[in-house]
């Protein structure tokens, strides 16, 4: 029911990772997990359109988010391309920088 009151349709795929997801973690887990977004700069409505795009998003440690941040500033992008990028695309956490700079290379030239 949360999931579905969340807008992901009991259809799709996504779903069931919602589904996993959310019940993989508590609520106070979930608050914890926004409020270490909101930390790294990003809005409370930025997370949840992130996880709407990839419900796994929410079981990242802020470790692995702040990584991937740094990541990317190491490859000359601002903290705010950087939001954009994982709003457009949140499968780019984890990434490798060497995965990073060769999919971005023509926007870093």
């Amino acid at each position: 029911k949360k999931v579905v009151e969340m807008g992901f349709d009991p259809k799709s795929s996504k779903f069931v990772v919602a589904l996993h997801a959310v019940y993989q973690l508590s609520d106070k887990a979930i608050q914890e997990k926004v409020n270490a977004c909101e930390r790294l700069g990003f809005a409370v409505g930025d997370v949840w359109e992130i996880f709407k795009k990839d419900p796994t998003f929410l079981t990242l440690s802020e470790k692995k988010v702040l990584n991937s941040m740094e990541t990317f500033l190491g490859l000359g992008f601002s903290r705010d391309e950087f939001k954009i990028i994982v709003k457009c695309f949140p499968q780019c956490i984890g990434l490798s920088a060497e995965t990073v700079k060769k999919k971005t290379e023509f926007v870093v030239k």
